[in-house]
């Protein structure tokens, strides 16, 4: 913007000084006029030392010493002038130039304005102070002498070029734009021109008005590197990242050193989803500039969009490493990192950082949300998450991590909510639609769940993930065979792919298919020997008909294996069907050493205390449990069995009647409401129960078993009989159904054949009371 001034010579009249004197200095001004200012230097130097008072002498070397760039000597010069001659008005205008191409812009001022208390209308002091003023970043005092300079030469277009500029600077782009668009009307074919106001325009965020100006400049100057460089500022910052590209690798061809030029080149391929490009660029970048931290930052955040993990994590260290408060996004982004390598301690001690930096950092409160829900600190995650949407209501991973809290501490039509916000905001969030399909089946809006889980399916169709994540939702909402026919479909994708058939195996389970749940299960050991998985569900599928010395083989297999709670959960309920309550516990025991906060490790244990009988410890450990899940209501239902065997029947209904308050669709509370009045002699109250219960779940062998049973004493053989048949039907290794049913037949003399065939098959399966029986009915 500055704009160097050539020094005027003068011929000055002979004055009543030395003759020699004057000669030499009138030698130095013809040598001047020709632009020889060394010669005049030495010229006006002779004259010096003829006569030292000689202020003309000193202004004038002090012109040709400015001509030759020696601002120091010049300045010099000029100091001299004034103390020989203070009224001396160009000597303090032409020091200030002299300041100013030294860059002390402070003195530059001071001797402008002592030039105009000699000559205040003079538009060039005006205009050059203003300059030095814009130098100094006051551009408030700049725009005020421009303008005093305009008054005084309205049509000079400089004038206006030079205070838009200064407007620009200090933050008046609007007016900034009316200067320049004055200046054009003077000069219509001035590319910097149109540069200036494209980024004023751009500064204002009317991005086509600034690309339309940048256009102009580059065809009037197509060599203009700066301007195809902000026009891609411009096109970045409209989305459209492809043309930003383009105009960066033309301002790369034109001048490959310009600041920045790499990195902005690298932003753009990042935000076109060309991570591997960005990392090329940001390479050359750090190369240009191995100090600048921002671009270690940027570069960890391409690596991390390519997941390569690792190297994202070295370079922003490195960021943190060069600037450790600079860059608050480092942290954040490492904290995301922590967080998938389960390190959630450092991914909160990131985001803490993060947030302490920018407190309205969202993605930071939703990284540490995950991070304290994956470290069971439901109500700090919860916190994070309502503020991280608070901060931004569209951020759909808060939205979805937040219904996962809700899912987990069973609010579900909260959960729902938050579910549908996110696929609102993002239509291609399968996992929200696959939690929200769990939800609405939860809900029993199974119409809604289907719809929900056919889209996960449409949108991957050969997903081994998408198939495992639909039939587990399915299983886990009893939909059994629904989670079976899925499952077939994932095996079918990939054969080999055992957790398809552990799945498998684990839903025929509970539609009482025990040989298909073991066929499952010993497929997948001769496909993986060593399969803990396989071993520990072949373990619990074992104890639940009654094998339980089979069941503690394959379970305690698995755990030499892989020591995991789930599995010494399943120890813990063999060794209870063993009423080895003591080794119960102690399995209990171990699954709360792996998991402190779980409910269920404590309710199965407090279970176990209350056969001892410990009550006073039971009760202690139900406390425990609802403490860490108050919204289970298998916490109720388990307390109520604690309290039936204390044979307190009572209280264990209003338990029951606790968890059906909770969740009306239990089915095994209604069972074990219904085992507690018939113990009270409240047959009517029994079989209602028993009857909700087979209708909040068909598959529920239990409820037939012990609907079979009142019926039977009742006296309704026909009906006890159906019952029996439909348990069986169920789990075709359920003994006491065969037993039960046997003693049913034999009362019958055209049934008693079929029902030593029944004692036959009980004993078969293990039930030794079966055989006392056969000895006493059928012998």
């Amino acid at each position: 913007m500055g704009k160097l001034l050539l020094v005027l010579s003068l011929i000055l009249p002979i004055w009543a000084i030395a003759q020699t004197a004057d000669t030499y200095i009138q030698a130095g001004n013809s040598k001047d006029k020709i632009k020889n200012y060394n010669g005049a230097i030495q010229d006006y130097t002779r004259a010096i030392r003829i006569d030292s008072t000689n202020a003309n002498a000193y202004y004038f070397r002090a012109n040709a010493r400015s001509n030759v760039q020696d601002f120091s000597g010049a300045v010099s010069d000029f100091t001299q002038t004034i103390r020989l001659k203070a009224d001396y008005p160009d000597a303090y205008y032409y020091r200030a130039n002299a300041y100013s191409n030294l860059k002390q812009y402070e003195s530059a001022v001071q001797d402008y304005t002592t030039a105009l208390r000699y000559k205040p209308n003079n538009a060039d002091i005006y205009h050059y102070r203003a300059n030095a003023k814009a130098n100094l970043k006051d551009n408030v005092g700049a725009v005020a002498d421009f303008t005093k300079a305009i008054e005084l030469t309205p049509n000079n277009p400089d004038l206006f070029i030079y205070r838009g500029v200064a407007k620009s600077n200090m933050g008046d782009n609007a007016a900034a734009i009316i200067d320049y668009d004055k200046a054009i009307k003077w000069r219509p074919n001035s590319s910097e021109l149109y540069y200036y106001r494209a980024n004023a325009k751009a500064a204002l965020k009317n991005y086509n008005g600034a690309i339309l100006d940048f256009d102009k400049a580059i065809t009037l100057d197509p060599n203009n590197a700066e301007a195809f460089y902000y026009r891609g500022n411009a096109k970045s910052n409209m989305g459209n990242n492809q043309g930003a590209i383009i105009d960066y690798k033309n301002a790369i061809r034109l001048n490959p050193k310009l600041s920045e030029l790499y990195q902005y080149l690298a932003n753009a391929k990042t935000n076109a989803a060309d991570n591997k490009g960005a990392i090329v660029d940001y390479t050359k970048a750090i190369s240009q500039n191995p100090k600048n931290g921002e671009l270690y930052l940027r570069r960890g955040v391409a690596y991390y969009n390519t997941g390569d993990k690792v190297k994202a994590l070295t370079d922003l260290n490195k960021a943190i490493e060069l600037k450790p408060e600079a860059y608050p996004e480092a942290y954040r982004t490492r904290a995301g990192i922590r967080y998938d390598n389960k390190d959630y301690g450092g991914a909160i001690d990131d985001a803490d950082f993060a947030i302490k930096s920018n407190d309205s950092d969202e993605s930071a409160y939703a990284t540490r949300g995950a991070s304290k829900a994956a470290m069971k600190d439901t109500a700090g995650a919860l916190a994070d998450f309502n503020t991280s949407i608070q901060l931004n209501p569209r951020n759909s991973y808060s939205h979805y991590m937040r219904g996962n809290i809700k899912r987990d501490t069973r609010d579900f039509h909260g959960a729902i909510e938050d579910y549908t916000q996110a696929v609102t905001i993002r239509p291609d969030y399968m996992d929200a639609y696959l939690e929200r399909g769990n939800m609405y089946a939860r809900t029993r809006n199974f119409s809604a769940a289907a719809q929900d889980y056919q889209r996960v399916l449409n949108n991957s169709p050969r997903s081994e993930e998408a198939y495992l994540k639909l039939g587990d939702a399915r299983a886990l909402f009893r939909d059994y065979q629904g989670a079976i026919d899925t499952y077939n479909l994932g095996f079918k994708i990939n054969p080999k792919n055992t957790a398809f058939l552990i799945r498998r195996g684990v839903s025929k389970s509970k539609l009482g298919d025990t040989q298909g749940a073991a066929r499952d299960f010993n497929q997948v050991l001769r496909i993986d020997t060593g399969s803990a998985e396989a071993y520990q569900n072949r373990g619990n599928l074992k104890a639940g008909y009654g094998d339980y010395e089979g069941a503690l083989a394959d379970i305690n297999k698995a755990l030499s294996q892989k020591p995991n709670e789930e599995g010494y959960l399943f120890l813990g309920n063999a060794k209870a069907g063993l009423n080895d309550y003591l080794g119960a516990i102690d399995s209990y025991n171990k699954a709360l050493d792996i998991n402190t906060n779980s409910a269920k490790a404590y309710y199965l244990r407090g279970l176990s205390k209350a056969n001892l009988p410990d009550s006073l410890g039971a009760m202690d450990d139900f406390k425990k449990a609802y403490e860490n899940d108050p919204q289970d209501e298998d916490v109720f239902v388990y307390r109520g069995l604690a309290k039936f065997a204390l044979q307190d029947s009572i209280n264990a209904i209003q338990e029951y009647n606790t968890a059906i308050d909770m969740n009306p669709n239990n089915s095994d509370a209604y069972l074990y409401r219904g085992l507690a009045k018939y113990k009270l002699q409240d047959y009517r109250g029994a079989m209602m129960d028993y009857n909700n219960a087979i209708q909040m779940n068909a598959a529920n062998k239990m409820a037939f078993l012990r609907r079979g049973e009142l019926k039977e004493f009742q006296k309704d053989n026909r009906g006890a009989i159906d019952d029996y048949t439909s348990a069986i039907a169920l789990d075709t290794r359920l003994r006491m159904a065969y037993f039960r049913r046997g003693m049913v037949r034999v009362q019958v003399s055209a049934e008693k054949n079929n029902g030593c065939l029944d004692f036959s098959k009980a004993g078969e399966l293990g039930l030794r009371e079966a055989y006392d029986a056969i000895k006493k009915y059928c012998n």
